[in-house]
């Protein structure tokens, strides 16, 4: 029987237990196709697995991304995650950048301490944004079922992305934002409706939702924000999402400063606490959008194919 070596880490976190779980899985053989791919990020169940199926010399490495759904062309916290697994065990030496081939795109992953793997804060330049949609403040409240008092009216509802489609939705507080309750089958119709579900959109994604509040359980942070996703007809809460985290540094930067330094907290509400940095500025319609954070190992081992 077939083995594939595989890592647990944890990102957007600097303890173990927190961030966001993922898997990464050493595949140079290609010995494992889409569909087990597939099965495999289903039996983990994680919100994302990846697998690094090429190393080309050390400098660029191939790597997909599986959902439980179906495979993502990018996604943030498997892309820092993985650049983390191929700094400390899949190359001699650390470098300051890793180039990750994605489906999407190729995307490199800048390491601030390479001496330091597990000190190190790992950081993504991401691909300009696309803002495809803007919601009314009533659409979204009858379309998902939210509180009307509970949306931030002095702030633009936008669906935006960065390889990835999230919609930004403002609320007025914490407690607000604390409170939301959604129920899949509304939101699955709220999607169709507006051809951005799986089976109707363009790009064959489902787009997700990010709610955003400038109140927060720490202090020090900007944010608190909450990510919700539809998978395989039930809805994910997700503990730290980079690619939805792109898309609202680009939201901020459009309706706000030039340059922004931020730190959002998010997974709070499920007990895995996040923090994402956010670096960005805005020049001449030119945006530059860079998300980072730390990874922290957890375990390795053997999968039986």
């Amino acid at each position: 029987m077939a083995e594939i070596k595989y890592y647990l880490v944890d990102v957007f976190t600097w303890s173990k237990y927190g961030g966001n779980p993922l898997a990464v899985f050493i595949d140079y053989k290609n010995i494992v196709n889409e569909k087990t791919m597939l099965k495999i990020a289903r039996e983990l169940n994680f919100s994302e697995v990846t697998f690094v199926k090429e190393n080309y010399q050390d400098k660029k490495f191939s790597v997909r991304i599986f959902t439980p759904e179906y495979e993502v062309p990018f996604a943030g916290h498997p892309s820092l995650g993985t650049a983390f697994v191929i700094s400390k065990y899949l190359i001699p030496k650390p470098k300051e950048q890793i180039v990750l081939g994605l489906k999407h795109s190729e995307l490199p992953v800048d390491i601030t301490s390479p001496k330091e793997i597990d000190k190190s804060y790992f950081v993504l330049k991401q691909s300009d944004p696309g803002f495809l949609s803007a919601y009314t403040h009533q659409e979204i409240a009858d379309g998902l079922g939210i509180e009307f008092s509970a949306l931030d009216g002095l702030k633009p509802i936008e669906e935006v992305s960065t390889g990835l489609p999230y919609i930004i939705v403002p609320i007025i507080s914490l407690a607000k934002i604390n409170e939301i309750k959604l129920d899949a089958r509304k939101v699955m119709e709220f999607l169709v409706q507006n051809k951005i579900y799986k089976t109707n959109s363009p790009t064959g994604l489902s787009t997700s939702l990010f709610f955003i509040t400038e109140e927060t359980f720490e202090k020090q942070n900007d944010f608190n924000a909450r990510m919700f996703c539809v998978e395989q007809e039930s809805l994910v809460e997700d503990a730290a999402t980079g690619s939805a985290n792109s898309c609202l540094l680009a939201y901020l930067l459009k309706n706000g400063p030039g340059d922004i330094s931020a730190t959002v907290e998010q997974g709070f509400q499920i007990n895995r606490e996040s923090y994402i940095n956010l670096e960005g500025r805005l020049r001449n319609n030119e945006y530059t959008l860079k998300i980072g954070g730390q990874v922290v190992d957890v375990g390795y081992g053997n999968w039986k194919v």
